[in-house]
């Protein structure tokens, strides 16, 4: 059953699945989407994981008591919101895995807690993005006049199967259009370069094959994170920018085993030792 949490400025919705000390998933959807686009990975990881997933402000049933404006949709304050949540809970340890913008929020997690991360995966990310200003208005313009219901039609063509393009429409279809418009000047542009170099945390990036527009922009991204000795790229073949919705077993089999691969090798420090 899905929670709320009262924040200081509104409420954040949460699903906490999986029983006992377990070490935690944390998942984070993008802009537009919402928790529910998790739900295979809580009944597949829940069993031997404690999984959370958690809806970004202005996205299910998360939501600011102030007027929607850019400032109070900036990703820092989303991710501050994260935060909370796991503070809430208890749980000062996660195996993060944010999607698209998610996989930004976690960024700046990353910047404020490091010590939170047992490791770090994004997919649909990329670290470092530059939007013209044309393009941003473009953007602005079509979210402004169009409706929910027909964003939800057109955002379903990067689906690559038809279950997940239906369940991309949905979510699409369901999303707050003020948050949409407060949002997107806040990824539009980033750099989160200095971020990785700073880092120690285990990182994986999973590139969906089809996923052409990140695809182009994450080069750097993994350029920076090449450099590091626990970094790990892996690509699911015929998915694109949803690449859990798109090939669903393929993606848990490479998330699985780099968290279990992680696990290990905590159990194996010493500083994991008694």
């Amino acid at each position: 059953m899905m929670k709320t949490i009262p924040l200081k400025d509104g409420e954040t919705e949460y699903l906490l699945t999986g029983e006992g000390p377990s070490e935690v998933i944390l998942f984070i959807h993008g802009l537009g989407a919402n928790l529910s686009q998790f739900q295979c990975q809580h009944e597949y990881f829940s069993p031997d994981y404690r999984v959370i997933s958690v809806n970004l402000r202005g996205h299910g049933k998360s939501r600011i008591f102030s007027k929607p404006t850019p400032t109070e949709f900036e990703l820092y304050k989303m991710a501050l919101d994260v935060i909370a949540v796991l503070n809430a809970l208890n749980i000062d340890r996660v195996h993060f895995v944010g999607n698209s913008m998610g996989g930004n929020v976690g960024y700046e997690i990353l910047k404020l807690k490091p010590s939170l991360f047992s490791s770090f995966t994004t997919f649909g990310t990329t670290a470092q993005l530059s939007t013209s200003k044309f393009t941003l208005w473009v953007m602005n313009y079509t979210y402004k006049i169009l409706p929910t219901r027909v964003i939800g039609t057109l955002a379903k063509a990067v689906g690559q199967t038809i279950a997940s393009k239906q369940n991309i429409k949905k979510m699409m279809s369901q999303v707050s259009k003020s948050a949409l418009l407060s949002t997107l000047p806040n990824i539009a542009n980033f750099n989160y370069l200095s971020v990785i170099k700073t880092s120690s945390v285990p990182s994986m990036i999973i590139k969906g094959e089809f996923d052409r527009s990140i695809n182009q922009a994450i080069e750097g991204t993994i350029a920076e994170f090449e450099k590091k000795e626990n970094f790990k790229l892996a690509e699911v073949k015929g998915a694109g920018h949803f690449a859990n919705l798109d090939n669903l077993n393929r993606f848990n089999q490479i998330l699985g085993e780099f968290i279990n691969d992680r696990s290990k090798t905590m159990t194996r420090s010493p500083s994991h030792l008694p």
